[in-house]
């Protein structure tokens, strides 16, 4: 029976990092089919939810079974992590028993979610053993972003299939095309996903592209990054356009290469000077949200006055063909049917007017409202609906300030260790752990308008990637 067992352990130690590479793959390229669908809610339980919990299983039972729990409790960032999802079950429990706040099956499903996902930063700390592990996995995690950028260029240009979350009926898994105004998802069933994954790839690879003195090495990133960023462009989601900025800029200054951060600014200025919908939203938002200008929408007689008053206006948000777009139509001028007084006329400034008005006057006063409800515990997951669009006024207004502060300590545990990752003399370990450090800010950034940690694909990545850099400690002093 010991036999056995210590066989069953060795197996399964040896397993972790396949089953690592396996997560790297499935994550990003499977597309986002339902395979449980959730009574009161459009978010389903899918084949990676499945795939990521059994990782997740053997994984525990390894250490159970190897006598390793003593010490992975003893571990500050896991008592972090526990002590953030205890904060959660208690928030569960005083939204559910208490404030009478959520439905308990969907907040005990957020709450499982953000498990599910989080432990990915452990395992895959725990995975990578050594260096040469670390490079095989960033390797496939870069072969990963190639096929992601190529299935992006294909939707745009080829008419290659498109799976889409954007709405209710879109989740259910239908097989779509995109309109000619919508932007690519590749395989991240929505723009925001595909850019915030972008600018993690960009980011990383920005670091690594000076760890390395071989020339088809540097060649394979600089093609990567670049493909990156024009796929990047097309999403036109400018918050990611600004933290890819801001993740590249500390990327390069960690890896001192400074000089190269004005290449980086040509680049992004020739991005928004060329005609794009990324130059256009930007400009939008200048113009129309900040400076209050454009042409304005007003009625023009009483039928549409009473039109204006029954209509709700709706973010449009072309994302796919004529089987299953949106249903928005215009009036005889043009302008859309929904519209309400005020509004811009033009179809961009509408989009880029009520993409702000949403979070401004519904999104964060409503996490705000829930925070003072429940200052210390929050009205508990899953009672601000599927987005806030501010992950931190999210974070508040879900588990309160003991949720978010518990949130926080995790972070100043993993960046410290990060930062003495970047200490090593290895150029590859060294700048790698600058990649990550940068792809953190970048996520903050990012988290400011973009629910970014609970986009399943992407929080799963972001976790391994945190994991990732984490397990240099394991084999520096090699």
């Amino acid at each position: 029976m010991q036999k056995l067992m210590q066989k069953f352990l060795s197996i399964s130690n040896k397993s972790f990092f396949w089953l690592l590479l396996i997560l790297l793959v499935f994550v990003p390229l499977y597309p986002k089919f339902p395979l449980l669908n959730i009574q009161g809610t459009f978010v389903a339980i899918r084949i990676e939810d499945l795939l990521v919990a059994a990782t997740m299983l053997w994984w525990g039972s390894y250490i159970l079974f190897a006598g390793l729990s003593k010490k992975m409790l003893q571990d500050k960032l896991n008592q972090a992590l526990l002590l953030f999802f205890f904060i959660g079950a208690v928030s569960l429990f005083s939204a559910i028993f208490l404030t009478n706040t959520i439905s308990w099956h969907l907040g005990v499903l957020h709450w499982l979610r953000r498990i599910e996902f989080m432990m990915l930063l452990p395992f895959a700390a725990y995975a990578i053993k050594s260096k040469r592990q670390l490079f095989v996995a960033v390797a496939v995690l870069f072969i990963v972003a190639f096929t992601v950028n190529v299935y992006a260029l294909g939707q745009e240009f080829l008419d290659w299939p498109v799976v889409s979350t954007g709405n209710s009926e879109f989740s259910k898994g239908q097989i779509l095309r995109l309109t000619p105004d919508a932007r690519v998802n590749s395989t991240f069933a929505g723009h925001y996903d595909l850019a915030v994954f972008l600018v993690l790839i960009i980011t990383i690879a920005t670091a690594l592209i000076f760890s390395l003195k071989k020339v088809l090495f540097n060649l394979w990133l600089a093609i990567l990054s670049g493909l990156s960023f024009f796929v990047l462009v097309m999403t036109a989601a400018r918050l990611s356009f600004v933290a890819m900025a801001v993740g590249v800029g500390i990327s390069l200054l960690l890896t001192r290469k400074k000089i190269f951060i004005l290449l980086m600014g040509l680049f992004m200025v020739g991005a928004l000077i060329y005609p794009s919908q990324l130059r256009d939203r930007f400009v939008s938002t200048i113009t129309i949200n900040l400076q209050k200008n454009g042409e304005r929408y007003t009625a023009e007689d009483k039928e549409q006055k009473l039109r204006s008053k029954l209509n709700i206006p709706t973010l449009m948000v072309n994302t796919s063909s004529q089987s299953a777009q949106p249903k928005f139509e215009s009036t005889s001028s043009g302008i859309a049917s929904d519209i309400t007084p005020g509004e811009p006329t033009d179809p961009t400034q509408l989009g880029v007017y009520r993409s702000f008005a949403i979070r401004l006057d519904q999104e964060w006063p409503r996490a705000i409202r829930a925070f003072i409800k429940n200052p210390f515990l929050g009205s508990g997951y899953s009672s601000l609906g599927l987005a806030t669009d501010n992950d931190f006024l999210r974070s508040l207004g879900e588990v309160g300030l003991l949720g978010t502060i518990a949130f926080v300590l995790i972070f100043v545990e993993v960046i410290k260790r990060l930062q003495k990752a970047y200490r090593v003399k290895d150029l590859f370990l060294k700048y790698f752990s600058a990649g990550v450090l940068a792809v953190v800010i970048a996520f903050i950034v990012n988290g400011i308008f973009i629910d970014v940690f609970e986009a399943s694909k992407i929080a799963a990545i972001f976790w391994i990637i945190l994991g990732m850099g984490l397990a240099i400690r394991n084999f520096s002093n090699e």
